[in-house]
């Protein structure tokens, strides 16, 4: 009974740290059985999931389903979930008073205040909450559907403030939500996967720059959530993960490039 309290976030079944607020306890009642209905999640590995102590959640990004898959994850888990998500979802009518609403990070990419993100997400991580990150930025481009090379943040968070990194692996989405559909698209037999893996602690090593340090962390992250995703695929990851950086049109920031030069001005 007390883990089903726990789960529903009933009372005070959960630390403080956990706890999810009205808007994800009113929003839960109609959306978890749905994605149970559409999904047929099955979770692997949760007994990784931190129970009281503050971690850096880290998953790979498939298609629009995967907020709602981890969300459900770590909400079922007796965890809050706690995105850091792209500015432009905060200005929606609607959707961003619920997800301000929820407390959910805002990210400004491209701005004076794109740090913002960063300093509440360690105010976060300091009341002992789990963040979810998506690495990347974006929904993965390499052609397998295998993660991409990632951005630094969440290393950067994790060397700053001790707090452990935990991988994650999500399969199914996708074909769950294509991406450009308007909504998701369940069929007989599709099933979303989540693995969840081991937590690790990244550390500065000696004679390293920050700048290093976050980019050695950063290329671990990416590697062991390949690995839990060649898991759930039953197939090996690529050695050398696809470099979103170089693809002639990189909509999370919000324009095309072109070609290796504009790909060297922006990196």
């Amino acid at each position: 009974m007390t883990s089903l309290l726990r789960s529903w976030d009933v009372g005070t079944a959960r630390v403080p740290q956990r706890r999810a607020g009205a808007v994800i306890g009113l929003a839960q009642l109609p959306l978890r059985p749905l994605l149970t209905l559409l999904a047929r999640p099955r979770w692997e590995g949760t007994a990784h999931l931190p129970a009281t102590t503050a971690a850096i959640a880290c998953g790979n990004h498939l298609s629009a389903y995967d907020a709602f898959g981890y969300g459900h994850l770590l909400q079922a888990s007796g965890i809050a979930p706690r995105f850091l998500a792209k500015e432009s979802l905060f200005r929606i009518p609607v959707l961003g008073a619920l997800l301000r609403g929820a407390r959910q990070i805002t990210v400004r990419r491209g701005t004076a205040r794109s740090g913002d993100a960063l300093d509440d997400a360690r105010a976060a991580l300091g009341r002992g909450e789990v963040i979810m990150v998506f690495p990347e930025g974006t929904y993965t481009r390499d052609p397998e559907l295998w993660p991409m090379q990632a951005r630094l943040g969440a290393a950067r968070l994790a060397l700053d403030t001790g707090a452990p990194l935990l991988p994650i692996a999500t399969w199914g989405g996708r074909a769950l939500w294509p991406v450009g559909s308007p909504l998701p698209r369940p069929r007989p037999g599709r099933r979303v996967q989540i693995l969840v893996g081991e937590p690790f602690t990244a550390t500065r090593q000696a004679g390293e720059t920050p700048q290093q340090a976050a980019q050695r962390v950063t290329a671990e992250l990416m590697t062991r959530i390949a690995a839990l995703l060649g898991q759930l695929r039953g197939q090996h990851p690529p050695t050398v993960l696809h470099d979103g950086r170089r693809d002639t049109h990189r909509p999370e920031i919000g324009k095309p490039q072109r070609g290796y030069r504009a790909w060297k001005q922006t990196s």
